[in-house]
């Protein structure tokens, strides 16, 4: 069942609708012109990416200036950590891309290859509130990006599991180049934070898993092996949530997720076809 929140959005005097992807999670926009964002446009999408977690706009192409523009309906928007690049200009963009240069060195971050799922900086101290991934070229097959729901994943889980993780620590780890937890490298140089194993939503209150594959190393408060064990269970209920969008890129589509309750994975594609991305990222 799908729902529209344009009589909500319409009422706020906004001209943008928003139609439910699946049940659980994604919204499809509508009616969004990057040449004219009012504060009730700005408003509207925030409301959504609230409801829904997942925004996705389709064939709208956004030059550097109008991406950034639009990332800050969703909160301060941060300067990129990560290298920079010839395929991109302004510093808050991060260049997502398997092109590469004469000498074959890749002009982007995370080129090639499926990836785990994961949450965007949570190796850091304040992990982002929101990523807002804009499309350049894309390959024909493959590379979508899935988007599972954690505050899902968390409500199906037992419930003597539920009350053992609350107020539980976890440490996250990651070296900036890995796409799967098999490839990390885990010295002393390696970016790491320690974050709370479910962590409520500020605005809409529900508590969201917060932990992936990819970055989250241990949960602090339990002996070696149970953390183990444990997260290898929650693992597992993440890579068979049931409220997941697949979404399957298209030149100018834009996504924004809430990285505070979603988290997201690549699937593989052709190496020898290019891929072009450009991520923003925001904080509270």
């Amino acid at each position: 069942m799908v729902r529209k929140v344009h009589e909500n959005l319409q009422a706020a005097g906004s001209r943008i609708d928003v139609t439910a992807l699946t049940p659980r999670i994604g919204g499809l926009v509508s009616g969004f012109d990057p040449a004219v964002i009012t504060d009730a446009d700005r408003a509207a999408l925030r409301a959504a990416w609230h409801r829904y977690h997942v925004l996705v706009l389709r064939d709208v192409p956004l030059s550097e200036d109008a991406q950034v523009d639009f990332a800050s309906s969703f909160g301060p928007v941060l300067i990129s950590k990560a290298m920079r690049s010839p395929l991109g200009v302004r510093p808050e963009i991060m260049i997502i891309s398997n092109i590469r240069d004469d000498d074959g060195v890749a002009l982007g971050s995370l080129p090639d290859g499926e990836m785990d799922w994961h949450y965007d900086g949570l190796h850091q101290p304040t992990p982002y509130t929101g990523g807002i991934l804009h499309a350049i070229e894309v390959p024909a097959t493959g590379g979508q990006t899935r988007f599972a729901n954690m505050c899902s994943v968390f409500a199906s889980l037992p419930e003597a599991l539920k009350k053992k993780l609350m107020g539980l620590t976890a440490l996250n780890v990651y070296d900036y180049t890995a796409t799967d937890r098999s490839m990390k490298v885990r010295d002393d140089k390696a970016p790491r934070a320690v974050q709370p194993v479910v962590r409520p939503h500020e605005v809409t209150g529900e508590n969201a898993l917060f932990v992936c594959r990819l970055m989250t190393e241990r949960i602090l408060e339990l002996p070696e092996a149970e953390s183990e064990a444990i997260l290898e269970e929650l693992f597992a209920f993440i890579e068979r949530c049931a409220d997941v969008y697949v979404h399957a890129w298209r030149p100018g589509d834009t996504v924004v997720w809430d990285n505070r309750c979603v988290t997201h994975a690549r699937n593989d594609f052709d190496p020898g076809q290019r891929r072009l991305l450009k991520r923003v990222s925001v904080t509270t």
